[in-house]
Formats: C-alpha cells, structure tokens, sequence
C-alpha cells in the first residue's frame, strides 16, 4: 500500500493494509461488499454537490436532495456516511433518532468503525501525496451478527462497554469513550483502533517526535475536526 521510500513504520504500514483488507470482509452486521462500498461513498462524499450545500449551510438539516453516487447502497446509509465524512460535528441526537429506526445502533456503529478507518488510511495518502488506495475486492462470507450484550446505557446514542471512573496515570480514562461506544460491535472496535494505534499513543509513543509534540499535534487536529472527545 505505501513504497519503502517514505519513512513510515513498518507497523504502520501492516497495519493499513491489514484493516484494509479487514473491510473487505463481511463484518457483523454488513457484507463484504456492502463495506467496500461504504469507503467508495465516504469518497464520493467529499465532491457530492449536496454535502457541499449542507456544509456551508447554517443548519445541514434544512437542505434535501440526493447525494451523489449512491452505489446501490440503501439511501439511509449513504446518507449517514456523507454525513460522517463531511459534517460529523453537527450530527445530532434527533437525526440520529431518526436514522435508527431505519438501521440499527448496531449497524450505525459498523459503518462508523468502516468509514472512520477509511478516513484515516486516506488522509495519509494524501498527507504524503499518493493517489488513493485501490478498494479491496470484496470477500465472500456472511455477517456474524455479534455484539457485546453487556454493553449499557451510559448517557451516550449507543450502548457502552462498561469502563472505570478512575484515570491512567496519563490523567486520562482507562478506557476512552470512543472504545466503549464502539465496542457494541467488539469487530468494529477492533477495525478502528488496529489502524489508529500506529498514528498516536498517550504514552510511550512510537514515533520521531516528543510526546509533548505528539500532544500538541493531536489537540489541534482535534479542535480543528470539532472532536465531541
């Protein structure tokens, strides 16, 4: 996926195409083909005209229309993944609501594990100024259909895994929010965090800068994409 060239960790580097080839597979909840899909719309996103319009709207819900190449994919969904890939600050509860009556909790967490992990994979292809990676050729295979039954309402959109009120000696929780919302779907939690891991760590970081730099970085990067976290 990436030339020897370019000074990436060769952990990096697995890990991408690891996860990569991961979506081609049917996850819990989706197809094979079905996720493959879900990266070619989160693509398509960010040159639809509708998801454009809404992003320089005041509110993104005051605008209808159709998004552009739907991809065979059920309305709904592609409309939640361009909404992710475009606008995911301004989400709010009443869609999500909305959303979920025509999907599962289930299913949304799913598609937000494949398209945030197809998200990252992409921005560093165009940090480092290579054309997108090819989409996998989708594998044959059946959802598994399963999720963590002991997941709980905690206050959030989805159930959560169950974490400790105590902090790590980061000054962080033990286990951040974002891995108990998506760890409904223990396959989706995994998806995400195998490719996020090589990108940062709160300690101990595995890259050319400081930690202290590392934190700077992240903290603009997230105030810049208007992190909920």
């Amino acid at each position: 996926m990436y030339p020897d060239h370019l000074a990436l960790s060769d952990r990096l580097k697995a890990a991408h195409g690891q996860s990569w080839q991961a979506i081609a597979k049917a996850g819990d909840f989706f197809t094979g083909a079905e996720r493959v899909a879900f990266v070619h719309a989160a693509r398509a996103a960010l040159s639809c005209s509708l998801c454009s319009s809404r992003l320089a709207a005041l509110s993104p819900f005051s605008l209808l229309g159709e998004h552009a190449d739907e991809d065979g994919l059920d309305p709904v969904i592609v409309d939640v993944i361009h909404r992710i890939a475009v606008d995911p600050g301004r989400l709010t509860r009443a869609w999500f609501d909305e959303v979920t009556r025509h999907i599962s909790q289930k299913e949304y967490v799913e598609i937000v594990s494949v398209v945030a992990t197809s998200v990252i994979i992409d921005t560093l292809h165009n940090a480092v100024g290579l054309s997108l990676a090819r989409l996998p050729a989708p594998q044959d295979g059946n959802p598994a259909k399963q999720f963590n039954t002991a997941a709980v309402d905690g206050g959030a959109w989805v159930p959560m895994l169950t974490g400790e009120d105590t902090l790590a000696d980061t000054g962080m929780p033990r286990v951040p929010n974002i891995a108990r919302s998506l760890g409904l779907v223990p396959s989706a939690l995994t998806l995400f965090f195998n490719t996020f891991r090589p990108h940062y760590a709160l300690k101990d970081i595995d890259l050319s800068i400081s930690q202290a730099q590392a934190e700077f970085i992240a903290a603009r990067v997230s105030a810049m994409n208007e992190c909920f976290y």
